[in-house]
This record gives C-alpha cells, structure tokens and sequence, in this order.
C-alpha cells in the first residue's frame, strides 16, 4: 500500500472568451492528514497546448515542491542543461504514462539531506551513502581527482500519479534523472587558503558505465523495504541519463539512455536515445547538419537584407533519430520603433513559411535592449501565432 491515497477532483469544462479552454475542479474535497488538519487537494486547470503538459496535484491550492527544491541550481551551472533536463524528463514520461490518465508533482521520496549525501563521493566512514566514487590513486589531490572524477552531478525525481479502482489517487510512477559529468570541474585550497580551479574531461565510455552503476544503486534504495513502508516496490520507476554540456556551452546537453524498473524489479535493459542540439550559425552544425545549415543561412541573409542595421539572428535546433524536431531563432535589434518592429515580425514570418518544412516546430523571438518585442510561434502545420508586446 502507498503512505498516502489522496480523493481525486472531479472536473467540468468552462469556456473563457478569448482564452483557452480548460478543466477547473468542480469541488474541493478534504483529506485528513496524520496531525489531525484538513486540506483540500485539486489538481491544475488543464490548459490545451500542442505540448500536452501534465496537470499538478495542488495541495490547498498550492502547488507542491520537490523534498530538493533549489538544489538543483546548487549542482548544474548551465541552465540551459537544468530546463532540458526536466522538460526531457517529462517527455520521456510521457511515453509510460499517458497525461490524460496521470498527473505530475516533483519528487517527495529523496530527501534534500538524502540528495546531498548521495551527489556526494563514497567515503566508508563519513558518508557511506555517497554514490559518487572515493578519491582515486595518485601521489597529489591533483592527482587523486582526475583519476576518479565525480560522474554524477545531479539527481532530478518525478512523482506520477494516477486514479486508482476507488477514486483515488494514488503513486503510479516515478521517473529519476542522472545528469552526468562531461567535463568534471573542481577546486583545491592550499595552505594558505588560495583557491585553484581545475577541469578534466570525462570518458563517455566511463561515464555511461558509472551512471549505469549509480542507477541501479538508486532503485535498490528506492525499493527498499524501509522506505514509505516498501510503498515504492509495486511502481515502475523510470530512469534516464543526460549528459550535461560544459558550462559555458550555448545550447543544452541531451539525454542518451534509458532504462525501466518494472514493479518489484531491477533495471532490465537499457535503450539508447538519439538526440542532440545544435546552434546555428556553427562550424558543427555546418559540418553534420549541412542541409538545414544552409537553409538557416538563407533565412538569415533575408532578415539582414530586409533590416537596415545587421541582425545577429542565432538559432537552435533539436535533433532527434537524426531529424530537426524543433528550431528557436532569436532576432536581436536595436529599437527604432513599433511600426518597423510590426514590419519585420510580419516578414519573420513569412520567411519561416517559405524556408522551413511545416512539420517543423518553429519559435522565433524578436528582442530589443528594452526586451521582448515579438514573437512567432509555428506549430506543425498550423498557421503561425504571432504577438508583438505592447
């Protein structure tokens, strides 16, 4: 049995005039806790997007952090590699669990102080809980650290819920993310204080190795019997691993494998994931992604050539089994006003219609040093969205 069976809310749907329409709860309904205090429990409106988010388990109309809220920006320096790290997350749930029948809320199982101990490295006296491995052979720190670098950066939990037989809902999932090292970054003190900052390059090989390790170390735990009354044997739990880009990197890391733990058992097999960013303009993406390379470049000559000033127009695409899924163009201009901004927004467009296949999923940005401008939006084979900021 699961610690906590939580009534789920029935809903109706409502119109909005000019909005989209979405599901709000019909009614509250009370939950005794433990301590003896109600609360009611709701789920988010389910608003309809293309993406087809998951909706939130709310908690007296609160929306329920993770046990490690904030630590994840402790852990990941690239933001960039922290939002694709749980946005993939999400979309790799959503193969096994089906948003129309569970809901999201961030992971309550792995405790902050849990989390710390395990990020950090093994040590048989004063942290036997550490996943990470113990300093390696060598005659210096130096030495010892690049030997055996920390693999795992960061892990990111996913609590997925479902109605159960009784109305209920109750745990139905849970979905762990690995966020490895390519490049380990660390700092050793002298004598006197003085910090020095030292990176190594990580082995893909031994990285993949480690993480499948480490994975294997973290459901063991999770299906322990000692934790929420072995409530986590009986659920599927997910597991995925991303390799992080290195700090300074302009487009995010990507995931590469991963693997299910079916209920009351270990990882099985592990399958690969093919997808990876690219930016654009880039000598990279010049060389394995030529054809999509030059057709950025099209675009991008045509915005500069209807602007007076240059434009530094930049782009990212996502990649995924080797097909362009998703492209974000960011268009940078000095501000010289509305009506040219109108102008140019209107010709993106377009341009966006007449360069790129319509089953690619398109976003481009109009920027100022004042900020937002524009926007367009092109959904596969739909009509663009276009906003210009008021």
């Amino acid at each position: 049995m699961i610690k906590r069976m939580i009534p789920l809310v029935l809903c109706s749907v409502i119109f909005l005039s000019g909005c989209f329409p979405f599901l709000q709860p019909e009614e509250q309904l009370i939950e005794e806790e433990e301590h003896g205090e109600e609360q009611t429990v709701e789920l988010s409106p389910e608003v309809y997007t293309p993406e087809n988010y998951y909706r939130s388990v709310l908690y007296n109309g609160s929306y329920t952090h993770g046990e490690a809220r904030g630590f994840s920006n402790a852990v990941v320096h690239n933001r960039l590699d922290l939002e694709q790290l749980e946005l993939g997350l999400m979309e790799l749930a959503n193969e096994r669990f089906d948003p129309e029948k569970y809901f999201f809320r961030e992971g309550q199982y792995i405790s902050r102080t849990e989390l710390n101990n395990w990020l950090m490295r093994y040590d048989e006296k004063d942290n036997p809980q550490g996943i990470n491995p113990e300093l390696g052979p060598g005659d210096t720190l130096r030495d010892q650290e690049e030997s055996q670098p920390r693999y795992l950066s960061h892990i990111l939990e996913h609590n997925y819920l479902v109605e159960n037989a009784n109305g209920q809902l109750e745990l139905g999932g849970i979905v762990i993310g690995l966020s490895m090292n390519t490049v380990y970054n660390y700092r050793i003190y002298d004598e006197e204080g003085r910090i020095y900052r030292y990176e190594v390059e990580i082995d893909p090989q031994k990285m993949v190795a480690e993480g499948k390790r480490m994975a294997e170390e973290i459901v063991s735990r999770l299906r322990s019997p000692n934790r929420e009354s072995g409530a986590l044997e009986n659920v599927p739990i997910i597991v995925a691993m991303f390799q992080e880009e290195k700090r300074e990197a302009i487009v995010p890391g990507n995931f590469i494998i991963k693997a299910v733990a079916e209920p009351q058992r270990q990882i099985d097999k592990w399958q690969s994931i093919n997808e990876k960013y690219y930016f654009y303009p880039s000598t990279l993406a010049n060389n394995e992604q030529r054809n999509d390379a030059e057709r950025f470049l099209k675009f991008k000559d045509e915005i500069n050539e209807f602007f007076d000033n240059y434009v530094g127009v930049v782009g990212k695409g996502f990649y995924k089994d080797e097909q362009l899924r998703e492209l974000t163009i960011e268009i940078p201009i000095r501000f010289q006003g509305k009506a040219e901004i109108i102008a140019l927004t209107q010709f993106s467009a377009d341009r966006i219609a007449q360069r790129f296949p319509s089953n690619l999923k398109i976003q481009l940005y109009i920027t100022s040093v004042a900020g937002e401008e524009a926007i367009v939006v092109r959904n596969p084979n739909e009509e663009p969205f276009i906003h210009i900021y008021r």
